[in-house]
């Protein structure tokens, strides 16, 4: 089981004009050589939904994004449409510290997204 993050993202025009297509968002880490601006997830957290009479209907997922670029304007354009894909469906849970750059000289924006994935 896994959040549906990558399929939301590879259906929005907008993200595709500015990571490519397909898209250069990575689970984890990304590949090394990755042009930049890239995103990676991971999921922070989630649950099933309760239900007092059935199986859980859905499962909610909480997953984090960090978003690198060569420096703050490529990073917040490609972060900006991340953001604007998810909440057709979902919403964000948190801003997070700006990412180490492990001393790549890259800017990184991490966020928190609330997804639900109905069963």
């Amino acid at each position: 089981m896994v959040p549906l993050i990558q399929p939301l993202l590879q259906g929005d025009a907008e993200v595709r004009r500015v990571l490519g297509d397909p898209i250069r968002v990575h689970p984890n880490t990304a590949p090394q050589g990755t042009p930049l601006p890239y995103a990676t997830w991971t999921i922070a957290g989630g649950a099933p939904t309760e239900s007092l009479s059935d199986g859980p209907p859905a499962d909610g997922w909480r997953v984090r994004i960090t978003v690198w670029g060569r420096d703050t304007g490529q990073a917040n354009e490609a972060a900006m449409a991340i953001r604007d894909a998810v909440e057709k469906v979902g919403s964000i849970e948190s801003y997070n510290p700006p990412p180490d750059d492990d001393d790549t000289g890259t800017f990184g924006i991490s966020f928190d997204v609330r997804l639900l994935h109905i069963r």
